[in-house]
């Protein structure tokens, strides 16, 4: 098939390319909270004092939780206490514990026991004009009448990848309309997995181009589908030249409200639009601009927006200050306009 858009895969097999897709681009289901049972456990420091709360009011933010079992230390991400009984304390987290370092004060626990969950209902996407070939054309030739569960691939125009995540079962297939010979296969997809519309967006203004034309496209773009434009910019941006030595830069600060928009703010400042520096660190930016000057127009609107985040973020971005400051720690003159 010549430049499909999308394929479907079981391990590192592809058993079918697509022309298109239905279904898979709107407003995904919020992924749900894991619970977890934390038996044989002796609550310390914030977790005692969540714990309280918990009993007085029904629930309580904690933040991250280092956990102490028998087989090792464990970290939670974004726990809430909902409740404790005995030894036994019970959480939710935002998905489930993974291997960290021994931490000071770590609570010590028998086990961590996962609590069954309600996952949203599946809905279907259908993958259109495929050409299936191994063991789903095997499937097929043998009269099945579903198949396993597949993964997905998002192409760009080259054939390399944009994008990548559980499809799930493969439950009909139709002859395809417009497409002589190749089928429309449909899928019970999670709907925590849909991609939003302004993802897609961003991926159709670079699937064709190197650079989309126009400065600041990017600040039509929030939340995941602006993260999605600056790791596009980003794949596009190798081998960028060296700033000039002792060059002034006008950096357009309307826009920049997270650090994302500060990177392709940047970047297009010193570049042009279309490109983003693989950086996410104050210092690691500045050591790039070294020996430059940058003159922050509306910089109000970054020191209102930069580092703001909820506290159960598993990562605090860096504040306007720390840009600020690490952008001068590193040779960059920054005035403040």
């Amino acid at each position: 098939m010549r430049n499909p858009r999308y394929a479907l895969l079981s391990g590192r097999h592809v058993l079918a390319l697509c022309h298109d897709v239905d279904g898979l681009y709107g407003h995904p289901a919020p992924r749900p909270r894991l619970r977890h049972e934390l038996r044989g456990c002796t609550p310390r420091g914030e977790l005692a004092r969540a714990v309280t709360q918990a009993i007085v009011e029904g629930t309580a933010p904690l933040g991250p939780l280092d956990v102490e079992t028998p087989d090792g230390p464990w970290r939670f991400d974004a726990v809430r206490v909902l409740g404790a009984r005995g030894d036994v304390v019970t959480i939710e987290a935002d998905g489930p514990p993974r291997r960290s370092r021994a931490a000071a004060g770590a609570t010590p626990c028998a086990h961590l026991i996962p609590l069954p969950g309600t996952p949203p209902p599946p809905t279907e996407v259908t993958f259109l004009g495929c050409s299936p070939r191994g063991a789903l054309r095997d499937a097929l030739a043998g009269g099945a009448t579903d198949f396993e569960e597949v993964r997905y691939q998002v192409l760009r125009s080259g054939g390399n990848l944009h994008h990548e995540g559980e499809a799930g079962r493969v439950t009909s297939w139709d002859p395809a309309r417009g497409h002589h010979g190749l089928l429309d296969l449909t899928v019970a997809f999670p709907r925590t997995g849909l991609i939003p519309p302004q993802t897609r967006e961003v991926w159709e203004l670079f699937h064709s181009r190197r650079s989309p034309a126009g400065p600041g496209t990017w600040r039509r773009f929030t939340g995941a589908a602006r993260a999605a434009w600056r790791r596009e910019a980003a794949l596009r941006s190798s081998g960028l030249p060296e700033p000039v030595p002792g060059a002034t830069y006008a950096l357009d600060g309307r826009g920049i409200t997270d650090e994302d928009a500060l990177v392709c703010a940047v970047t297009e400042a010193v570049h042009g639009p279309g490109l983003a520096y693989p950086f996410d660190d104050p210092h690691a930016l500045g050591g790039e601009l070294s020996g430059c000057t940058l003159v922050w127009h509306h910089s109000d609107v970054a020191r209102a927006c930069l580092g703001v985040t909820p506290l159960l973020a598993v990562r605090r971005p860096a504040t306007f200050q720390e840009w600020v400051d690490g952008l001068r720690a590193e040779g960059v003159r920054v005035v403040l306009d």
